[in-house]
């Protein structure tokens, strides 16, 4: 049997960097101490760069050793040492004809919970915050908390949504991610649980092809006087984007684009992500909650969100453009998304799709 191992490790100051031949004889030795592994064709990718060790390592095994046996307890021994990786077959890791990528907004394309934003500035933290917690006890689903959280919400100005804007920064290595799949022919989307109308900007300034997103309801109020405004009312319009909606939006994409699920790759940080992650052919937790890192054994969980693209095959015969995003800190850690221009005509895609598709 043949797998494929590939390691991460991220370059910080004063921070101990384990060389990783050594970390694959220690792992011979401790972990796969029973078995009989040998490790062949080691390569280290873009030496000398200034923000990572990376290194693909194709792992062989005189006898069939099953996936989950090896994979047992990976994630706790290469966290224990601050690496990411990626582990599986060669077969899966060699698979070049993926050309959708899927991702989730908040917490994971960009740094920020835009509702948590909103609600700091209503005043409403604690409030909202208490709602968050019973859901992640299980007293609420998703709808529900959203429903109530949102609520709290009722009365937001513009003026008010342009606060939480301005507060909005990219997740590092976003940019980077998206200018690096786009370079291998993949179409991708944002489908996120949170609100389009910071989602179409996010999605557009990055050139995404899609963005499915919760519509905020509008009402026009008066103070009394001959001005009127647009605020909140409380309520979303048309269905919540849910966890069986992303997954069921992942599965339209996969149907318009004439694609099967092998040609999928998805990335989330939460519960709601859940089952579209486990839908995909790899679906990412990217510094996500434990109950999706137990969901999918392909994680970040230490380095930026374009650490993704060393798991996927396209990365090692690429161009110097490539490689710059990959490795460049500029591009990976200082890229703001109020720097980039937002893209009109994508932003109208964004609305037909959603009315077509989705009636929003």
């Amino acid at each position: 049997m043949e797998y494929t191992l590939v390691l991460v490790t991220k370059k910080e100051e004063n921070k101990q960097l384990y060389e990783h031949k050594e970390i694959l004889n220690e792992l011979k030795s401790t972990l796969w101490k029973d078995f009989n592994i040998n490790f062949e064709n080691n390569i280290e990718l873009y030496k000398n760069n200034e923000s990572f060790i990376i290194s693909k390592n194709e792992i062989k095994t005189n006898k069939e050793i099953g996936y989950e046996i090896l994979n047992n307890k990976l994630h706790e021994w290469f966290g224990e040492r601050l690496i990411d990786f990626y582990f599986k077959d060669s077969k899966h890791f060699n698979n070049d004809q993926r050309k959708l990528a899927v991702f989730d907004m908040d917490s994971c394309i960009i740094k920020n919970e835009c509702i948590d934003e909103m609600a700091g500035i209503m005043g409403v933290s604690e409030k909202v915050s208490m709602i968050t917690a019973r859901a992640m006890a299980g007293e609420l689903d998703f709808n529900q908390a959203l429903v109530e959280r949102l609520s709290l919400l009722k009365g937001m100005t513009i003026k008010q949504l342009e606060q939480v804007w301005e507060k909005i920064e990219l997740n590092s290595g976003s940019f980077s991610l998206i200018q690096i799949l786009k370079s291998f022919g993949f179409k991708t989307a944002l489908v996120s649980g949170g609100f389009s109308y910071f989602a179409f900007r996010v999605a557009s300034r990055l050139g995404m092809d899609y963005a499915v997103s919760n519509q905020l309801e509008f009402q026009t109020t008066t103070d009394g006087a001959d001005d009127s405004e647009e605020t909140l009312t409380g309520k979303v319009i048309g269905d919540i984007i849910n966890g069986e909606m992303k997954k069921k939006v992942t599965i339209l994409l996969e149907n318009l684009l004439d694609l099967n699920q092998s040609q999928i790759i998805s990335m989330g940080d939460g519960s709601n992500d859940k089952l579209m992650i486990q839908y995909s052919d790899m679906g990412i937790a990217f510094h996500g909650k434990p109950i999706l890192r137990a969901a999918t054994p392909f994680q970040i969980n230490f380095a930026p969100l374009s650490v993704a693209s060393f798991y996927l095959s396209n990365i090692y015969s690429t161009s110097t453009k490539v490689e710059s995003f990959c490795t460049n800190k500029n591009h990976i850690y200082n890229t703001s998304i109020h720097n980039l221009s937002e893209n009109q005509a994508l932003v109208t895609q964004y609305i037909h799709f959603n009315k077509k598709y989705l009636n929003k």
